[in-house]
């Protein structure tokens, strides 16, 4: 499940003042040799992994994740990653970072593990589950870290599955981005965190996949899901980079899931339900601090008003729509209009889920969640 990073890069570790316990092999692995074992429908070539690339993924510690009830290591997690590293002191945005976590199921000595070495990277078979936070791009409150107990849940997937022959999870990230100003929540100084504006949020999650895919996670068959402007981000992420004035190359996902998402901002500011009228606004002043005010841009940037999703995700097989009646936030009709136009601009699979509870309550909770993603990746078997 592991892979050491060359001795070169300890050295280089050391020279700066991290942690390098345990022994490397010689050799920098590629995105394509540091890849999963089920990774073989790659349609892109990714980068080799750079010397901040290493510095970075090393100079954050595995930590165990315990089952509270058996006492066994479910698996390893490493927090705030940064995925757009900076100088020889590694600085970076804080925002910019990235959670894994990785089941302990399928290595050896499995009852007993030990934690790995900061530097070893991913290779376990199986397929990625990577998932974007919601908060109306602004939420400084909603981070990587809400998707803890989900991934707590998939890894006690992961062991059980293993237990019966199989192992459909290879690994789980969250994502951080930067977020626009929030009037509620003020930095009260000049935070960079803190001043984003369309496409920055794009950007960073792009660039938070790319890292991800230079180490070796989620090529090939994998999932991408996010929740309310998350589920934006991750339908955003699988258009073409160049709608947002950018050339980050990624590979690109076989299936998105959205929970409880926001397909159609412009559409729902001109004409929201109206028992959602009130929320109008609400709608209209986050959606202008992401996004500026040019209206022409709200729209450009709705999924749901891509022309032809066949030609800008030639890797998409399914995308999954759960969305909760109870939502008091997100009506129910931005899953209907999006299922209807990707089902008219597709030949994708659509599927609807019922997500239950109200709007954060499937992230919050975490169970529900985790059992829409791990039955949507075990399809993918």
């Amino acid at each position: 499940m592991w892979r050491r990073l060359s001795q070169i890069v300890v050295k280089v570790r050391r020279r700066h003042g991290f942690d390098c316990s345990g022994s490397a092999s010689s050799g920098f692995p590629t995105a394509a040799g540091a890849q999963s074992k089920s990774d073989k429908t790659t349609t892109a070539t990714m980068p080799s992994l750079s010397e901040k690339d290493q510095l970075a993924w090393a100079s954050v510690p595995w930590t165990s994740v315990v089952d509270e009830e058996s006492g066994k290591v479910l698996g390893w997690r490493k927090s705030q990653v940064p995925y757009i590293p900076g100088g020889v002191d590694n600085s970076t945005l804080s925002l910019q970072t990235l959670d894994v976590w990785l089941p302990t199921s399928g290595t050896p000595g499995y009852a007993t593990p030990q934690a790995p070495d900061a530097s070893s990277l991913p290779s376990q078979s199986g397929h990625w589950i990577v998932y974007i936070h919601g908060g109306a791009w602004r939420d400084p409150m909603i981070d990587a870290s809400s998707f803890s107990p989900t991934a707590i849940n998939l890894l006690q997937a992961a062991a059980s599955s293993f237990s019966k022959g199989s192992v459909p999870i290879a690994g789980v990230a969250s994502l951080n981005y930067r977020l626009s100003p929030h009037p509620n929540h003020p930095t009260g100084g000049r935070d960079p965190n803190r001043e984003a504006r369309h496409p920055d949020h794009i950007s960073d999650v792009l660039g938070g996949l790319a890292f991800l895919q230079r180490l070796g996670g989620a090529t090939g068959s994998w999932l991408l899901s996010g929740h309310s402007c998350g589920a934006t981000l991750a339908f955003q992420a699988v258009m073409a980079p160049s709608r947002w004035g950018l050339d980050t190359a990624i590979v690109k996902p076989t299936v998105v899931v959205g929970l409880n998402g926001l397909y159609d901002l412009a559409g729902f500011i001109t004409m929201p339900p109206p028992e959602y009228a009130g929320l109008r606004d609400a709608y209209e002043e986050f959606t202008r601090g992401a996004f500026g005010d040019d209206e022409t841009v709200w729209k450009d940037a709705c999924p749901a008003t891509a022309v032809d999703w066949t030609s800008e995700w030639q890797e998409g097989k399914q995308v999954v729509l759960a969305q909760s009646r109870e939502d008091s936030l997100v009506p129910y009709d931005q899953l209907e209009k999006m299922g209807a136009y990707l089902s008219k601009s597709s030949s994708l699979n659509i599927r609807e889920m019922e997500a239950g509870g109200d709007h954060d309550d499937i992230w919050k909770k975490g169970d529900r969640l985790a059992e829409i993603l791990y039955d949507v990746v075990s399809g993918l078997m």
